[in-house]
């Protein structure tokens, strides 16, 4: 085969795009808080080459240096929905556990499973990035620009190329760095204003993009005025908070990310919540963060004194828990926004929305709490 016919193979394999995420060649930390400042995701290249792990370039190279370290794997949680006819991706319903069972194996065996069945659906998600790993990446400067006393936290991802993550956004409002070991992935990032054109069920979108066809998919994140790119071994992307986000693994890929610590105002207002995963709520404390920090504060505390008495107040069920919590994000967003949300006979309010809400109101554990919430700080 010829070099042209190889290099055409390569191009064909990677999806269409926007390309519209913005790329900066190893920027300046000021330069970079300008985008942390704006909520305006960004592409950096080059920025750890000094580091070990940036000869970590293949999923072999992973194997050589990682292939003893154990990983916690499950199955994605919503691989039922997806269009793969394979029996490997069928399961008797779509997952809505506060948790899917995870066990755990070495990162080299898991390679091997991927070769041995190549559209698994399993996968490592948000597991605590492991020392060894942590050693050779190292802090980028840009994670320390918050001024948050709260700790840094990282997590790791490893999936086989075909996996994804469907179409969401992240509980904690953290403003978030991810390095891309090896592997290419497709980030797409839908801003926190078009929540309601991506149908929400609390932090996931009734809205299947895995199953479009590449056309579909760019019509509709151009509908979502969304940012859309492909990142490559060595590439950092950063994740406004709480910006709802869906990824694709273009290759068998592994990355880690670095979620920033935040200021006492994001952490108040979401740490209160037994369930802090409405839509409302962050994109409330998204519209309130571009003011001045006075005006800010003052705004927060008006916001905390009417939260805080229906967080503390005693229902008869989860069910009517939930529907206060979720009504006054509601009444709270348009009153300090404007923002005009749906009636609430057109959301409910997503039975999913409920089913999940209830489920963590009434779950016993409180290991995805604490993991949210505190990760394990580096």
């Amino acid at each position: 085969m010829s070099q042209a016919s190889i290099s055409k193979r390569v191009v064909d394999s990677v999806p269409p795009t926007l390309g519209n995420i913005p790329v900066l060649n190893s920027p300046g930390r000021a330069v970079f808080q300008e985008y942390v400042d704006s909520a305006t995701p960004v592409i950096i290249q080059n920025g750890r080459n000094s580091e070990p792990i940036a000869n970590v370039l293949t999923e072999q190279d992973a194997i050589d240096t990682f292939g003893d370290l154990l990983i916690q794997v499950q199955r994605n949680y919503t691989s039922p929905l997806s269009r793969v006819k394979s029996g490997n991706r069928i399961q008797n319903g779509l997952s809505q556990k506060v948790r899917n069972d995870i066990f755990e194996m070495p990162l080299a065996e898991y390679f091997a499973h991927i070769r041995k069945t190549p559209d698994t659906d399993l996968l490592c998600v948000e597991y605590h990035t492991p020392k060894p790993v942590a050693d050779m990446i190292g802090v980028p400067e840009y994670c320390r620009s918050s001024g948050s006393g709260e700790p840094l936290v990282s997590f790791m991802f490893v999936a086989n190329k075909g996996n994804y993550a469907h179409l969401h956004f992240d509980g904690d409002f953290r403003n978030v760095l991810l390095y891309q070991v090896f592997g290419r992935k497709r980030v797409v990032m839908v801003p926190l204003s078009a929540t309601e054109k991506i149908s929400p069920a609390m932090n996931f979108s009734k809205v299947l993009i895995q199953n479009m066809a590449p056309e579909e998919k760019l019509d509709f994140f151009r509908y979502l005025g969304a940012y859309d790119a492909i990142i490559n071994p060595g590439d950092m992307v950063y994740f406004p908070p709480s910006i709802w986000h869906y990824i694709e693994y273009v290759d068998n890929g592994m990355s880690l990310n670095f979620r920033f610590g935040r200021d006492e105002i994001a952490q108040k207002l979401v740490d209160a919540n037994r369930v802090p995963f409405y839509p409302e709520l962050h994109q409330l404390i998204d519209e309130i963060r571009v003011h001045q920090p006075a005006e800010r504060s003052r705004i927060a505390g008006v916001i905390w004194n009417e939260i805080d008495p229906v967080l503390r107040s005693k229902y008869e069920s989860s069910i009517e828990r939930h529907r206060a919590v979720q009504d006054l994000y509601r009444r709270l967003l348009q009153e300090h926004s404007g923002f005009n949300s749906l009636p609430r006979q057109v959301t409910i309010d997503c039975p999913i929305a409920e089913v999940m809400a209830v489920e963590r109101y009434d779950s016993p554990s409180q290991r995805w709490r604490d993991e949210l919430q505190l990760g394990v700080a580096i």
